[in-house]
């Protein structure tokens, strides 16, 4: 019986060469004598390795299988197997969670540290005046982070964006409008004007059509528009690279905006009320009504400013891990909502007000699973209730599922993201008291100390001269 005597880290292991030999292809079952490992003075293979862990990887060869101690770093185990040539499908599943779980941390550390990192500009090795102008600006308004002046920039772009959020509402409150004509002058004009396009029984048409924003608003407005035009060019005239620009969502949203924005401006400035009103300019209003309503979208220019909130980062990365759960989601939704409304449909077939056709079905149990009610439509009949209950109970189920999956993605990420900051704080505080010692060394180091007086005094003492 051959034993093998193995040094690992200066502790002496003693095992069976045919344990050894049971896993060829692995690093212990193929060593041999003529290994760069074996030591022919002391008899012994040594392996400058980790002893704790040795003996995880011994038991190995005598059970056929890793079991992992959880106390222990999933990156210590991930190196050990890879000099140890043991394959990771030789993990126990009952412990292979254990290595999983170091590699789910790993990538989701990587992740955040590619997102959160700053990246360098393009621009930067070119040192030319320009260049160094155009970098300063593009850090202004793109790195909220970066200086005193990009916080007080981001915060004064973060209030125009709310206000530019907030006169769309404001255009469509009556009392802040301006009316240009009484209730009299309105019923004869639409009443000798019978081809316009108003429907004279919507008071929301008539009252666009017969009143005029404030000029105090409408010149805010062009304020605003005039701000978000200039941002846009500025920041596509400093940015490090152009055709990265386009592919980027937020660029694109702003130059809709800033199209759908200034063509509302041009219907307001040379558009005549009066002949907007006939038919043949319907589709003009139309136009414009969707140009207004685009406006809202301005709200999504607070993701500009986004990057000093870190929590919303993580936020919109737990959204994005869970993207497939979302989609499923929204699969298992619409099936569900579909049978439901084959059955809502057949099961009120003898009920003549309720459920006309399957697609108004549909819009019933979409509202139901949701658990808004509008109560628009309802079953009547005994069976068409029995489906309506169980129908909302299957909702609450479908909609319950996904969400603890992209809970629990945000929990992770938020906690990883709460480490980093903490390690990086750590690194900071490190650096800064590395390079505080360096100083005050060198600051040493170069000081002249000067003498004292009674050493300087005893070095240049004179002795009496000796007359001849």
């Amino acid at each position: 019986m051959a034993i093998i005597h193995i040094n690992v880290g200066g502790t002496l292991f003693h095992t069976k060469l045919s344990t050894l030999q049971r896993f060829p292809e692995t690093l212990l079952g193929s060593i041999t004598t003529t290994s760069e490992f074996y030591n022919g003075e002391n008899k012994y293979f040594y392996f400058d390795r980790n002893p704790e862990l040795f003996n995880t990887i011994l038991d190995y060869y005598r059970n056929g299988v890793i079991h992992l101690p959880t106390h222990l770093c999933g990156w210590l185990w991930k190196s050990e197997l890879e000099f140890w040539r043991i394959p990771l499908t030789n993990i126990s599943e009952c412990c292979f969670q254990t290595y999983i779980k170091y590699e789910e941390k790993e990538a989701t550390a990587a992740k955040l540290r590619e997102i959160f990192a700053k990246k360098p500009l393009a621009m930067t090795h070119l040192l030319t005046p320009i260049n160094k102008i155009r970098q300063k600006v593009w850090m202004l308004i793109d790195e909220p982070t970066s200086s005193t002046y990009a916080r007080v920039f981001s915060i004064i772009y973060l209030i125009i964006v709310i206000v530019s959020a907030t006169i769309p509402c404001l255009e469509t409150h009556p009392n802040l409008r301006i009316h240009l004509y009484n209730d009299t002058q309105i019923y004869w004009f639409f009443l000798f004007n019978p081809d316009t396009w108003v429907n004279t029984d919507n008071p929301k048409e008539i009252m666009f059509t017969t009143t005029l924003e404030p000029s105090w608003l409408f010149e805010l407005n062009v304020c605003i528009i005039v701000f978000f035009t200039l941002e846009s060019l500025v920041r596509f005239m400093t940015c490090p690279s152009k055709c990265r620009f386009f592919l980027e969502w937020l660029n694109i949203l702003d130059t809709f905006l800033n199209i759908t924005m200034w063509s509302r401006f041009m219907v307001d400035m040379f558009a005549n009320v009066d002949a907007v009103l006939e038919k043949k300019f319907e589709s003009l209003m139309y136009f414009y009504s969707f140009c207004s309503a685009a406006s809202v979208l301005r709200l999504l220019k607070f993701f500009r400013v986004a990057k000093q909130y870190n929590s919303l980062r993580v936020l919109f990365l737990a959204v994005k891990a869970s993207v497939k759960e979302l989609g499923l989601l929204l699969l298992t939704f619409l099936i569900v909502a579909w049978v439901f409304s084959n059955l809502i449909y057949y099961a009120e077939l003898k009920e003549p007000d309720t459920f006309p056709n399957m697609l108004d079905g549909l819009w019933w149990a979409v509202v139901t699973m949701t658990t808004v009610g509008y109560g628009d439509m309802y079953p009547t009949g005994a069976l068409g209730r029995i489906i309506g209950a169980t129908c909302a109970m299957c909702g609450l189920l479908v909609i319950a599922m996904p969400i603890a999956v992209i809970a629990g993605n945000f929990d992770d990420l938020y906690k990883k993201n709460n480490e980093r900051e903490s390690y990086n704080e750590i690194q900071k505080e490190k650096g800064t008291e590395r390079k505080q010692s360096v100083n005050s060394i060198t600051a040493k180091d170069n000081k002249i100390v000067p003498f004292e007086k009674s050493k300087l005094d005893s070095n240049n003492k004179t002795f009496p001269s000796i007359e001849r």
